[in-house]
């Protein structure tokens, strides 16, 4: 562990930090939720959701510890929660407006994309510390 974690890797750490307290409390919800007859879908849900929001949660771990391995997996949940955010972008009849999700979800990816394209936190987080 190095002496001071820069910055954007705070950051981009407690952003995905709330990313997953979000997911874990979804998961909590889906499981305290199940529907007679959907029991196993629920289930499934909800155990997916629960290993999702641990998992951002071990990887806002590693950003702290600016472990290089913590990166890949941040930058693939953000953008798999851009390809989302894009897929809210129209008003659905069955589930309603959820454009405003949408946004909250792009926002928070970009900003944590962003702040790990930083020069400090390629720097912190390389395998070579010579950038």
């Amino acid at each position: 562990m190095r002496l001071s974690t820069p910055y954007p890797i705070v950051i981009a750490a407690a952003i995905v930090g709330l990313q997953s307290c979000v997911f874990i409390v979804l998961a909590v919800l889906d499981l305290a939720g199940l529907v007679e007859g959907r029991i196993g879908v629920g289930i499934g849900i909800g155990i997916m959701l629960l290993l999702v929001g641990v998992g951002l949660a071990a990887a806002a771990v590693g950003l702290l510890r600016s472990a290089p391995i913590s990166r890949g997996p941040v930058v693939v949940a953000q953008l798999i929660g851009l390809g989302l955010a894009w897929s809210l972008r129209h008003p659905d009849a069955d589930t309603g407006d959820n454009r405003g999700v949408g946004i909250a979800i792009a926002v928070s990816a970009l900003v944590v994309l962003g702040c790990l394209a930083t020069k400090s936190a390629r720097r912190a987080l390389g395998d070579d510390q010579a950038l």
